[in-house]
């Protein structure tokens, strides 16, 4: 980041760098004065943001006198944990990123009335402000990249555990169940369809399982193909699969895709499946 003579910070560096480390807490503990950054609903998180608040200025201070390349690694592993505590607290990115550019602000107030202290030229004043620079870029860096990472993690899972939500197996009893299927299907929820299937048929102890497509309203060639795999998966541990609700515009869709279900029985409605299986409707 900055001048070298035989592999040793030049003097002034070295003492800019001490300055920032010796303010680290002084200056770590002023974002608290903008109501800004208060963040109310931290909760017991506030303890852990302030300290990486710290860490952040100790890797500002000792990066002033040492090339990036030696604490790029420390930036990196910050960013991680920074970027997970605003994803965690539901805070957007850019509130991350002002507090990085706060303290850069803080740090430059530093930098320059050290520089204006040390005599230094306009050479090396531009090189010291420019390798300060670069290292609160590559801090923006790392958290916009972490921030995303995270986010859109916990995106995937929680769009998971919806779908997973979305495909239960209901035990009617005697060994009978139905797997309600609703909204569209794509392959994603097709392959959650088979795991759920196949599991909650061997937990339910089920003989019988009916996959009600009644409130599906298209399926494509690869999602039949996936259906077609379930059924066949559940016959190979003993259970015969029944499909109902396939409405006219459905039976015509798949007939036209030259999609096939040869041999399993299939239903226009849930309840002509159930009569098949022996279960009456009942009237008081």
């Amino acid at each position: 980041m900055s001048k070298m003579i035989k592999n040793e910070p030049t003097t002034y560096l070295q003492e800019i760098s001490e300055l920032i480390l010796e303010q680290k807490e002084t200056l770590s503990n002023s974002i608290l004065e903008d109501e800004h950054f208060n963040y109310k609903h931290a909760g017991n998180n506030k303890d852990r943001l302030q300290h990486l608040r710290l860490q952040l200025i100790q890797l500002y201070g000792e990066t002033i006198p040492l090339p990036l390349s030696i604490t790029a690694k420390k930036l990196k592993d910050w960013g991680k944990d920074y970027a997970d505590i605003f994803v965690s607290l539901n805070i957007p990115l850019d509130h991350a990123i002002e507090e990085v550019h706060f303290y850069r602000n803080e740090i430059g107030l530093i930098i320059k009335k050290a520089a204006k202290y040390e005599n230094l030229d306009l050479d090396m004043f531009y090189e010291l402000i420019s390798g300060f620079d670069l290292v609160v870029d590559t801090a923006v860096q790392m958290v916009s990249t972490s921030y995303m990472e995270k986010y859109i993690s916990n995106l995937r899972t929680a769009e998971k555990e919806i779908d997973e939500l979305s495909v239960p197996v209901v035990l009617l009893g005697d060994g009978i169940g139905i797997l309600p299927m609703i909204g569209d299907i794509d392959t994603n929820r097709a392959q959650i369809l088979m795991d759920n299937a196949l599991k909650s048929s061997v937990d339910l102890g089920l003989n019988n399982l009916i996959l009600d497509l009644s409130g599906v309203p298209i399926i494509d060639t690869m999602v039949a193909q996936k259906i077609y795999q379930v059924i066949q998966a559940l016959e190979l541990i003993g259970v015969e699969t029944k499909i109902s609700g396939l409405r006219p515009e459905l039976a015509l869709t798949m007939t036209a895709l030259g999609v096939e279900f040869r041999g399993i029985k299939t239903f226009s409605s849930l309840h002509l499946a159930l009569q098949h299986l022996g279960f009456m409707r009942t009237t008081n």
